[in-house]
Parts: C-alpha cells; sequence; structure tokens
C-alpha cells in the first residue's frame, strides 16, 4: 500500500483514490508560503548605556536588557 517511504512521509499507491478527505480551502497566500513565519515588531531607538555597560549587560538598549539568572531564579523562588 505505501511503497514510497523513502520520500520522509507517506505516499499513496497510483491504485488508491488521492482525493484529500478534507480540502483545504485556497487562502489569499500562495502555494509556496511556508507554514509559519516569524514576525518581529521594529525596536523604538532609546538612548543607549555607555559602551562600558553595555559590553558588560550585552545589549546597549534598556529596554531589552534582560539579565538570564538561572539557578539564582530557583533559589530566590523558594525563600518568598
Amino acid at each position: 500500500m505505501f511503497d514510497n517511504l523513502s520520500l520522509g512521509r507517506i505516499l499513496a499507491d497510483d491504485t488508491e483514490d488521492n482525493t484529500p478527505a478534507c480540502p483545504f480551502p485556497k487562502g489569499r497566500f500562495p502555494e509556496d508560503t511556508p507554514l509559519a513565519m516569524a514576525y518581529v515588531p521594529f525596536q523604538m531607538w532609546e538612548k543607549p548605556y555607555e559602551a562600558d555597560v553595555g559590553l558588560s549587560r550585552g545589549t546597549i538598549f534598556p529596554s531589552i536588557d534582560k539579565p538570564f539568572i538561572g539557578e539564582e531564579a530557583v533559589k530566590n523562588a523558594h525563600t518568598k
């Protein structure tokens, strides 16, 4: 029944009806549009950190300065 598994997906033989059971309606996007697209909003300009601060923080923009605190967060969660 399924002879072509080497393609990485299961395709039916030519002997079966290949009509989809639940066909997807044609949308407004072309057929080759990827399934998901990431959206990244524009970053608004702001006064950056000084160079030495930006280098130590890993960014010059205060609004995206999200330090990774790792195990410290777990330790502090038990003390509250």
